[in-house]
């Protein structure tokens, strides 16, 4: 495998004239007024890589990962700075930001980018990174680190394939990770399961455009927040809901007394029972309107038919209204009735006389007229 002796890229057109470069070295939220964000990325795994265009190959395994995030920590403690720039391009106006810290997470070389601006870091989203290996890099010092990262690329056609996403760090105000590449406390972070399904709908609670390691902060955000205030329409219509509850409570009767109950049952079945012997209602009739008005089947009392609040009129109860309406009214006889006829006393086989006809015809006038 042919093995290169200059500095090599694995995504690289012709460089520009050297340019200087400049780095930090903390991480502050703003850098000359710039807003300042920070990232993991997975600048490349192990693997056998060919430059598309130079020709050489590249055979990258975990010790080799190991070797160049150690000389990467090593340079960076020595102040030499590690520029993120565009296209493997070396001019000023080309830099995005730089490596703060290198890290190894299984067979990954992971960097944590520092982007300066806002536009920097839309570079960054839109694109993937290559890195600059020197096999023999000497610094402006005249110190010599062997083989290592230089530098980090954005570009959109990298060689390494199935590259992760950049992922925020949780606290980007001046945390710097420890010497594992972990955040304070990161090894003690619980982990909230969550299905698929749920992390979906989540998702569409709180807003699709935030990022997955913002849900919980974002959720946590929307418990805490207070309640929105009721609009007037709403005010107004449960002002009116409530004015209309207490006007039809106000009209349920209140609770009888057992004796008052009881001599209010008493007295109004009486009057049923004495429109029935006056003839005004059949003894059907009258279970069913004790049933209804009075007491039921069950032995429980109306109360509201035996009060007077449910009565309009407000001088007696509505069941003992209705009883002595019954017990007043006159019973009338239905149908058709005919008056007094006279029968003829007749002999068989005899005719009766002229006069007895005569008789017989004035009888039928009489008892037709009246």
């Amino acid at each position: 495998m042919t093995q290169p002796t200059t500095p090599f890229k694995l995504h690289a057109p012709d460089l520009s004239p050297d340019s200087t470069v400049t780095s930090g070295g903390d991480l502050p939220s703003e850098v000359a007024g710039q807003a300042a964000s920070y990232f993991w990325k997975d600048m490349i795994h192990a693997g056998n890589y060919r430059h598309p265009t130079k020709g050489f190959s590249l055979a990258v395994n975990r010790q080799r990962l190991q070797r160049w995030a150690e000389t990467g920590q090593q340079m960076l403690a020595a102040g030499v700075a590690i520029p993120i720039n565009c296209d493997h391009s070396d001019a000023a106006r080309d830099v995005v930001g730089y490596v703060k810290q290198f890290k190894l997470d299984g067979d990954r070389l992971l960097g944590l980018c520092q982007f300066i601006g806002d536009d920097a870091a839309l570079t960054a989203a839109r694109n993937s990174v290559s890195v600059g290996i020197d096999p023999d890099f000497t610094d402006g010092q005249g110190r010599k680190w062997g083989e290592g990262v230089v530098h980090l690329a954005l570009t959109p056609v990298p060689v390494v394939p199935d590259q992760d996403q950049f992922v925020q760090m949780p606290n980007a105000e001046g945390v710097m990770p420890n010497a594992e590449g972990q955040m304070p406390n990161e090894e003690e972070m619980p982990m909230l399961p969550c299905t698929p399904e749920q992390f979906a709908t989540l998702r569409d609670l709180i807003g699709k455009d935030v990022a997955a390691e913002q849900c919980v902060s974002r959720i946590i955000q929307r418990l805490q927040s207070e309640e929105e205030p009721e609009s007037p329409d709403l005010q107004a219509e449960l002002a009116a809901a409530r004015e209309q509850i207490f006007q039809l409570s106000a009209k349920l009767p209140p609770a009888m007394a057992g004796d008052v109950e009881a001599a209010m049952t008493e007295s109004t079945t009486a009057k049923f029972d004495a429109a029935v012997a006056r003839g005004s209602l059949s003894p059907a009739a009258r279970d069913r309107l004790v049933a209804t008005l009075v007491r039921g089947g069950d032995g429980k009392a109306n109360v509201i038919a035996l009060s007077r609040s449910a009565n309009p009129g407000g001088d007696r109860c509505l069941a003992m209204a209705v009883a002595e309406i019954l017990l007043d009214n006159e019973p009338i006889q239905l149908g058709e009735t005919t008056g007094l006829q006279a029968m003829p006393r007749q002999i068989p086989g005899e005719e009766s006389s002229s006069i007895e006809q005569l008789r017989q015809y004035m009888t039928k006038i009489a008892s037709v007229s009246g």
